[in-house]
């Protein structure tokens, strides 16, 4: 019988294995658990505004705490989307990812990927403007290709500020899926 050892350090749950990896089981319980309190206390399915208003302020943060400084494997990018677009398949009584990406877009929401791109990338760029620290050096030395590939891919100028970030991501979304606006 095979035991996988495992430690929770600053809120994530750290897995023994040959790279560094995290268990989002246990972010996702809780997600679920707050998503389900609030749809659970308000009821009307009708409150789009409301509920996704509590949702971000209560129920992604716990889904996307500190995965920003994180490498996640594609298993766990389809698990996280599947949580993440939870709510808006609640809401929106629909599965089709092209009509959940477009509600996302007009409610004012990022897909999941954009998300965690935008906080990866402040996360990131964050690191890169302190070299002389110990996560500094790490990063530069081994780190800094990950943040080139992902200004490249959302057409971002380094350095930048959290709203220039945010506005090229939110334009990359916005062209990627043709909504138009």
């Amino acid at each position: 019988m095979m035991c996988c050892v495992r430690i929770k350090y600053l809120g994530l749950v750290i897995v023994a294995a040959a790279k560094f990896t995290i268990c989002l089981h246990r972010s996702k319980i809780k997600y679920f658990q707050s998503l389900n309190a609030i749809l659970g206390k308000i009821g009307d399915m009708q409150s789009v505004a409301l509920i996704l208003s509590l949702t971000a302020t209560n129920c992604f943060p716990i889904l996307l705490y500190g995965l920003e400084a994180c490498l996640l494997t594609n298993a766990q990018l389809k698990s996280l989307e599947y949580a993440y677009n939870a709510t808006f398949v609640k809401l929106f009584k629909t599965f089709d990812v092209e009509i959940l990406r477009a509600c996302q877009y007009y409610t004012g929401f990022l897909s999941s990927e954009h998300a965690l791109a935008s906080a990866r990338i402040r996360f990131l760029s964050f690191l890169a403007l302190d070299p002389d620290s110990p996560a500094g050096f790490l990063f530069q030395a081994v780190g800094d290709d990950e943040l080139v590939q992902l200004a490249t891919k959302y057409n971002i100028t380094l350095p930048s500020t959290n709203g220039i970030i945010k506005r090229q991501i939110w334009h990359f979304f916005n062209t990627e899926h043709n909504f138009g606006g």
